[in-house]
């Protein structure tokens, strides 16, 4: 069911992936935010859609490229969708990009799009429903589950992107993130703080020239358990480049 966190403002968290659908309506039309894994669930999620609002969809936002939020898109072709440069070119995704910053005119009100860096993709959009201080953070952040670390993962900057999106956020701002209930600016900063322990122990562990296969058995440290982390600990060596063989202090004169 949707659950209304501001006025003309929606979530709809589905069993299917436990994803978070975002809805905005304005006296110009409705936007959604992400469109689910198949044409068959954004079918379902437009008839949703109408039991809230009989506004046509006009704009549609993808906060990045997975399949379970980009795929519906193609139910919504008579929307313009919205997506930061980089998730349109990692998967030839039709839609309009941005670079920084969008603002979407909903008539009455706006949807602002942010892109502050590399985390969870090189794409990652959040969009920003200002007039009731709701923040859509896609997969930047997750609540049911550890933040995902995929190939496409930037395991050593997702941390201060994270950081540098809560520092726009007023007091009791509300966080959606892409699956999971939704949060706030605290569970936000928490969140952070483990993806940044995660980097931590990375380069700790390439600093005092731990390899790669050691690296991946490493079991101390993490805030998640170990077998979550392989891709994060591989894509940041693949950054890092091959550790160098830790020296041995020489002895200065007695």
């Amino acid at each position: 069911m949707w659950v209304e966190l501001g006025d003309r403002c929606w979530v709809r968290r589905y069993d299917e992936l436990d994803l978070n659908i975002g809805l905005v309506v304005g006296s110009g039309g409705a936007l959604v935010i992400d469109t689910r894994a198949t044409t068959e669930e954004a079918e379902e999620l437009l008839g949703h859609i109408r039991e809230v609002t009989d506004q046509p969809v006009r704009w549609v936002v993808n906060t990045h490229s997975h399949y379970d939020h980009v795929n519906g898109n193609s139910v919504f072709a008579e929307a313009t969708a919205y997506a930061h440069e980089n998730t349109i070119a990692a998967i030839d995704l039709k839609a309009e990009s941005f670079a920084v910053a969008k603002v979407i005119d909903l008539g009455d009100r706006r949807v602002e799009l942010l892109y502050l860096g590399n985390g969870h993709t090189a794409g990652d959009a959040v969009a920003v429903v200002p007039d009731v201080n709701v923040f859509f953070l896609g997969d930047l952040i997750e609540e049911s589950q550890p933040p995902q670390y995929g190939d496409d993962s930037f395991p050593l900057e997702w941390p201060d992107t994270l950081e540098r999106v809560i520092g726009t956020m007023p007091k009791g701002a509300t966080v959606v993130p892409g699956h999971g209930a939704v949060v706030d600016a605290a569970f936000a900063t928490n969140q952070s703080a483990e993806l940044g322990q995660v980097a931590n122990v990375i380069s700790d562990l390439h600093h005092a020239g731990t390899s790669l296969e050691k690296a991946l058995e490493h079991q101390d440290g993490w805030p998640w358990d170990a077998a979550e982390l392989q891709d994060a600990i591989k894509r940041a060596y693949e950054v890092l480049g091959p550790p160098r063989r830790p020296t041995i202090p020489l002895l200065g004169p007695s």
